[in-house]
């Protein structure tokens, strides 16, 4: 078991560098563009890009080297901490330090640009596996269930006021993962799920009619008169584009003004045309030697607590991914998702890189 969790954690950190060098070439290609119309420059992003993916490797590294007492001091403070930072979004509105973006204000901005719901989930992780590995929650009983699910409910109920649905509808992934890997009834979860979803509908039927918008428009995917359908339309036609082989890395054409956010929201698109169904097939194929490694070091965990912070870090990847891949598909409606490791931003970049860190850490102290 020790050499079988040492080879896996070889495996993570292998598969982590490849997909990182995947997203600076994606960035650069993706970005090109519209860094030369913003700044003059086509290489502008792409070089933050690279800062940020070596501060976040630089955190991953640190945290692997830590002890699980470690995580277990820090999970309380990084918990309140990313919570008071998203009602300080609410707080701070209308000021220069909480802008609104793209109709949401979501992100703080003290000179570098943060979004804490990122951090939040990272938090709640870490807090949920605390409370559960040492007995202060019993996640047998529906009591328990309930506890941790408040843990992730609260700062989902201010995210969707934001608003931010799809912020929202990721930590309530990343709970019931969190809740599945700890062990958690699936009677229980059923009644979570079932209660989940009807509010979840009224909220959006009583909330905006943006929303319904988009869902409407995700369902009439061949009206091309629709402005809420367009970016799903250019995502298609981006991806199709690329058939077998792809146009080849930089021959992008979509990325030249038709496709919003090449670099971020839809930078799997653009994989999709540069490199074709052979490239984007590859780049699912290393998330899933990624996903594989960590869900068997976080199985394979010496404590409780390390296999739900595992776990759960491995779910925040997770559904990231499949947040992106089913909105650059057009399955569901559009939503400012970036693809994990892969995309153009600061925040997404670092956290995905942290709970790297933090599951290779756990493998290290797995294989002794």
């Amino acid at each position: 078991m020790t050499n079988s969790t040492a080879v896996a954690g070889k495996v993570l950190f292998g598969s982590t560098i490849v997909i990182l060098v995947v997203g600076i070439l994606a960035v650069g290609t993706a970005s090109s563009f519209y860094s030369l119309k913003e700044t003059g420059s086509d290489t502008t992003y792409l070089k933050g890009h690279v800062l940020r993916v070596f501060i976040g490797i630089i955190a991953a590294l640190v945290l692997a080297r830590r002890s699980d007492v470690f995580f277990r001091h820090i999970a309380l403070p990084a918990y309140l901490l990313s919570f008071l930072g998203i009602i300080a979004t609410f707080v701070l509105r209308d000021t220069q330090f909480a802008p609104e973006v793209n109709g949401s204000v979501r992100w703080l901005d003290f000179g570098v640009r943060v979004l804490p719901s990122d951090f939040m989930r990272y938090g709640f992780v870490l807090f949920s596996g605390l409370l559960i590995s040492r007995g202060s929650v019993d996640i047998r009983k529906f009591k328990g269930v309930i506890t941790i699910a408040l843990l992730a409910l609260l700062p989902s109920l201010l995210t969707m006021l934001q608003p931010d649905l799809s912020g929202t509808a990721f930590t309530l992934f990343v709970m019931l993962a969190v809740l599945f890997i700890a062990g958690a009834k699936f009677s229980h979860l059923a009644i979570l799920v079932g209660g989940l979803l009807l509010l979840g509908t009224s909220a959006v039927l009583i909330r905006s009619d943006y929303q319904l918008d988009r869902i409407r428009a995700s369902l009439q995917e061949n009206s091309m008169q629709q402005d809420d359908n367009y970016q799903t339309l250019q995502a298609r036609i981006t991806m199709g584009s690329g058939g077998i082989y792809g146009r080849g890395l930089g021959q992008s054409r979509q990325k030249r003004g038709f496709l919003p956010e090449a670099h971020t929201d839809f930078i799997l698109a653009v994989i999709g045309e540069e490199s074709g169904f052979v490239g984007t097939t590859a780049v699912m194929l290393l998330f899933l030697t990624l996903f594989g490694s960590s869900l068997w070091i976080s199985r394979n965990a010496n404590t409780a607590f390390d296999a739900v912070a595992g776990g759960g870090a491995t779910a925040i990847i997770l559904t990231g991914v499949m947040i992106h891949t089913l909105v650059n598909s057009g399955v569901i409606p559009v939503t400012g998702m970036p693809l994990p490791l892969i995309s153009w931003g600061g925040t997404s970049m670092v956290v995905n890189l942290i709970c790297i860190g933090t599951v290779f850490g756990i493998s290290r102290r797995s294989s002794g």
